[in-house]
């Protein structure tokens, strides 16, 4: 038999549930909110008890939703969707609502009850995901993605009314030396600056987007003759020379264009795109800062890529090629969990070739499909030879587009593993980049359920570089998900890259993906991913690629880092994630007077230099971590650290002014000091926080 609630019981249990719940009378006055509607709302309940729930009225909705919602409810007693309120502050939200008429044992209606929840911050995390699907982070221009549909479209135009289109490639000449001689910090606010150039200079039916890098395309449509082409490039040359000031000094950055002309050049969008880049790279070799037309017919790109293509035929039938296996890992664990097989060209004169020099140019040729089944059984083989000798680790190995396109694809893949009767399937891991899933979504989908079928895993590469979008994501049920080895390489010094990571760990954990990270070089990065809640990594700081002759030898000589293994038995609550992000802001703030001293960086915030309060680190001691840490004594021991590290790199930097680096360079080794004892107060609030959950 079962107890109805007390009055008592019911009323905690309504007040401390997590959605909000308003109650109203038949009058449709309100007669009781628990604390959760205050928390969305703003209002107390002594504030909105007695009166109409229309104080809650956005504004965005006209008479005819509320009409039908009304009608809805005398119907059915039941209505519930998305709504727009407004809270107390005036801040307008979206919230997905559920209202239900009770009724007496006469049928008469005594209440109404609203059960509501705050989605606004949801939708507004899909939005974003959405947007960085087609747009870039950096400059908020279209990326690849959406650049290649607007030239589609306008292909379609331009064939359709025959008017002249032209595909120019930007690429800023020498941007890497820029980069690395002044920091991507600096690099990323140059790009900034000529993005918004570019917007400014084309027509409102152009279009300019960022490929990656410092690699740009402009669109030009409704074309009348070349000239107009020559005076756009002509303006983006002396637009991108023209002097930029950051920090009060002048940067001068010189381009070279690359431009193909459609319908001259009769191609599709992303062949256009490939020809621009190869007349962009031709400007280049020419002697840059300067423009190279594609020439459709005796352009020598296509001579030697041909040349290419005919050597690297000769190269599989010769047994030239070869895998090299690269170690994957359980951070947390510390076990040697598989290899990733990566092709290399052991060419007879030029030596050993990384793949990026040989592989594109196959990229969209049938000889891609003859390596693709080579590197299958190629692969096996050496699997089923470390099984022989007692090891056993999963083999990745990476399946390119055309060859996944294959309308046999499956057929053959059977007919290879069916050679190789001794090796459960379930130790073959097929890789493929999300560009490649996203060729054709649908068919893709299929090849991966076929394969899961008989125990194939797949796993989706270089996840995060700006393609997909949820709904891709949804559907190629792919088991594991790469994070690109970008993102983690910088994932210590950008909070952008950080922020990609965490949201892509967070959507592996939604759709019940395995995570795994590439490029793992340093041991902070491993802990930083594990506590992240990616255990799996692979990269030069575990191990490089090496012959399939020295995994044996390795294996039995790894040992796991002994930082990964002080955090293998902890957890981390997102609530105290600034707490991560604080410690690489201080570790960044030091790093920069010390690079101020050796004269890599030519200029530090002396306001932030002076103030303790203003650096990054400062913003969260003395906010998030103050109002979460104070009750801790580590927590506390840090302030005075931190306020003689300010004091020291204030002194530092004015020593450098002066012209006395060698005394700034002694005091640089007490600034190192200071910055471990802060790393370790961190660590040890760290270890705290951990053991207190």
């Amino acid at each position: 038999m079962i107890k109805s609630l007390s009055p008592e019981i019911a009323s905690i249990v309504l007040s401390n549930i997590k959605d909000g719940i308003m109650v109203t009378d038949p009058n449709n006055e309100i007669v009781f909110v628990n604390k959760a509607f205050s928390k969305v709302t703003g209002y107390s309940e002594q504030e909105v008890v007695g009166c109409n729930p229309n104080l809650l009225n956005s504004g965005r909705h006209d008479e005819q939703f509320f009409t039908e919602m009304w009608n809805t409810l005398d119907k059915t007693g039941h209505w519930k969707g998305e709504i727009w309120d407004k809270r107390k502050n005036g801040d307008v939200y979206l919230e997905f609502l559920s209202i239900s008429a009770i009724k007496n044992s006469e049928g008469k209606i005594e209440h109404f009850v609203a059960v509501f929840t705050d989605i606004n911050e949801k939708r507004k995390a899909e939005q974003q995901l959405d947007r960085a699907a087609l747009y870039d982070v950096l400059t908020d221009l279209p990326n690849r993605v959406q650049t290649i549909h607007y030239l589609q479209n306008k292909l379609i135009i331009s064939r359709r009314e025959h008017k002249l289109l032209a595909v120019i490639m930007l690429d800023l000449d020498d941007f890497k030396s820029t980069n690395d001689k002044f920091g991507h910090d600096l690099g990323d606010r140059l790009l900034i600056v000529i993005a918004q150039r570019l917007q400014r200079l084309i027509r409102s039916t152009d279009m300019v987007g960022r490929l990656g890098g410092d690699e740009f395309a402009i669109i030009l449509s409704d074309l009348n003759n070349f000239d107009e082409v020559e005076q756009m490039t002509s303006r983006i040359n002396s637009l991108v020379a023209s002097s930029i000031m950051v920090d009060g000094k002048k940067y001068k950055l010189t381009t070279s264009l690359g431009i193909t002309l459609f319908p001259f050049d009769d191609s599709d969008a992303e062949m256009l795109l490939r020809h621009a880049d190869q007349a962009m790279y031709k400007a280049k070799d020419n002697g840059k800062n300067q423009c190279h037309l594609f020439d459709v017919e005796k352009d020598q790109q296509a001579q030697t890529r041909r040349e290419l293509l005919q050597e690297l035929s000769s190269a599989l039938k010769n047994d030239e090629l070869v895998l090299f296996y690269q170690p994957k890992v359980n951070m947390r664990t510390g076990s040697f969990i598989g290899v990733e097989a990566l092709i290399r060209w052991q060419h007879p004169e030029k030596g050993l070739i990384g793949p990026g020099h040989f592989l594109p140019h196959v990229e969209y040729h049938d000889l891609i499909i003859e390596i693709g089944e080579w590197v299958i059984r190629k692969a096996l083989t050496q699997l089923a030879f470390w099984l022989a000798n007692g090891l056993r680790i999963t083999v990745s190995v990476n399946i390119s587009a055309r060859q996944i396109l294959q309308h046999d694809f499956v057929s053959l893949l059977k007919e290879i593993l069916s050679e190789f009767p001794e090796i459960p399937l379930e130790l073959l891991e097929l890789e493929i980049l999300e560009s490649a899933a996203l060729e054709n979504t649908d068919h893709v989908a299929r090849v991966i359920e076929q394969c899961r079928k008989i125990g194939i895993h797949f796993a989706l590469d270089d996840f995060g570089t700006g393609y997909a979008s949820l709904s891709y994501l949804r559907d190629i049920p792919a088991d594991v998900l790469k994070i690109d080895q970008s993102f983690v390489f910088n994932l210590l010094e950008k909070r952008k890259d950080l922020a990609l990571v965490e949201g892509i760990i967070g959507l592996a954990t939604a759709f019940q993906r395995t995570v795994i990270a590439e490029g793992i070089e340093k041991t902070e990065q491993g802990v930083l991913l594990m506590r992240l809640g990616c255990d799996l990594g692979q990269g030069f700081g575990i191990a490089k690629p090496m012959p399939a002759d020295n995994i044996l030898v390795w294996a039995g000589n790894y040992q796991p880092d002994q930082e990964w293994s002080i955090w293998a038995d902890t957890s981390w609550e997102i609530s105290d994630f600034p707490l991560l992000v604080a410690q690489h802001d201080h570790i960044n703030w030091v790093r920069n007077v010390l690079l101020y001293i050796e004269g890599k960086t030519n200029s530090v915030n002396q306001k932030i230099l002076v103030n303790h309060h203003e650096c990054r680190f400062g913003h969260w001691y003395y906010d998030y971590g103050m109002q979460r840490y104070k009750h801790i004594e580590t927590f506390l021991e840090i302030e005075p650290i931190h306020i003689s590290i300010h004091h020291l790199g204030y002194q530092i930097v004015k020593l450098c002014d002066g012209g006395n680096e060698r005394q700034a360079k002694e005091k640089a080794s007490i600034l190192l000091q200071l910055k471990d004892q802060i790393l370790e107060k961190l660590a040890a609030l760290q270890k705290k926080v951990v053991s207190s959950q």
